[in-house]
């Protein structure tokens, strides 16, 4: 089978400096990272990877890892996904690896943020992250959010700051993951105590003059059928579209899915696909409800026309008052 994967997401390291309360991974035991050298394996048809973690920022070679995926993968969208606690680290790697987009996670306002990531003075080091990512000119710079039953209600005070400071803004809710954040299942809000915020940071987006604010928007109201365990309302093409890589290697479907297809050190992506037929098939049909936008963005981008009337339709019926589906 003949794949060109446009998405990834790639953990460098599964060492963190948080302490979360969504997600394990700082609980994990840590093996071995692949050299930066490695990611040169990385299939040149990608044009987004997420380097995640983990804190990718806790590698000393993290400017060469990113040297060595743009070698990969001409023209690639590098993501930044940090959790903004380590800001003199991300003002070297800026200094060195300018044109990054930067994503610094931000889960409430002050001592809320603090309490979720477990660490204090963790907003302040993420406003100090921000600050020197706007430094450094970052015209891609955005907050991430992820809804838990701790901040729901309170994570439009987050859209609001970004709002304020000119940055991107995107949130999902919490979600589990044998292999990644664990069992969190207890951390999702409910749909009740989701709803207020879930409508306020859509009307928010359904209003901005951006037209990615308005595919923002289509996918905020899918949380709402996550939360109220709803299909997706869109198809997954995990392991085709996008894959997740983890710091050894190894190779899933999607950060979600615990089984990996195979070892990027071993055999080339096209490779572990063929050898995986009944992977795909399994993942085509998945009946997890998650909605992230790992999994979702490929697929709108795959089929952008199609997709920009639906958008379009949920704008009018958001604007009519009666929404794209019953909230």
């Amino acid at each position: 089978m003949r794949v060109s994967p446009t998405h990834a997401i790639v953990a460098v390291t599964y060492r963190c400096n948080a302490r979360c309360l969504m997600c394990d991974i700082w609980k994990k035991e840590t093996g071995a990272e692949m050299a930066p050298g490695d990611y040169r394996r990385l299939p040149r048809s990608l044009k987004e990877i997420n380097v995640s973690g983990g804190e990718p920022l806790l590698r000393r070679d993290i400017a060469d890892v990113m040297e060595a995926m743009r070698e990969a993968c001409p023209g690639v969208r590098l993501v930044l996904s940090t959790n903004g606690l380590l800001p003199d680290r991300l003002d070297d790697l800026l200094g060195r690896a300018p044109g990054l987009a930067v994503r610094v996670s931000l889960d409430g306002i002050a001592e809320l943020h603090d309490e979720i990531r477990g660490i204090d003075g963790a907003f302040e080091k993420a406003m100090r992250s921000i600050d020197i990512a706007k430094k450094h000119g970052a015209a891609d710079l955005g907050v991430c959010a992820t809804m838990t039953r701790h901040n729901a209600g309170r994570v439009r005070e987050i859209q609001a700051l970004a709002e304020r400071m000119g940055l991107q803004f995107t949130f999902t809710v919490a979600h589990s993951s044998e292999m990644f954040f664990g069992e969190k299942d207890a951390e999702r809000p409910s749909a009740d105590a989701a709803r207020e915020d879930i409508e306020e940071i859509k009307g928010r987006l359904y209003a901005s003059k951006s037209v990615k604010d308005w595919f923002r928007a289509y996918f905020t109201e899918g949380l709402m059928d996550v939360l109220r365990g709803r299909p997706r309302p869109i198809r997954c093409r995990a392991g085709l579209d996008f894959f997740y890589l983890d710091p050894e290697g190894k190779v899933y479907p999607c950060h979600l899915w615990s089984r990996p297809m195979g070892d990027i050190l071993e055999q080339t992506y096209e490779e572990i696909v063929d050898s995986n037929p009944e992977v795909i098939e399994a993942v085509s049909r998945c009946t997890r409800r998650c909605w992230m936008t790992c999994t979702v963005a490929p697929e709108m981008r795959r089929n952008l026309p199609a997709y920009a009337a639906r958008v379009a339709w949920a704008k009018l019926l958001h604007h009519a008052g009666k929404g794209r589906r019953s909230i």
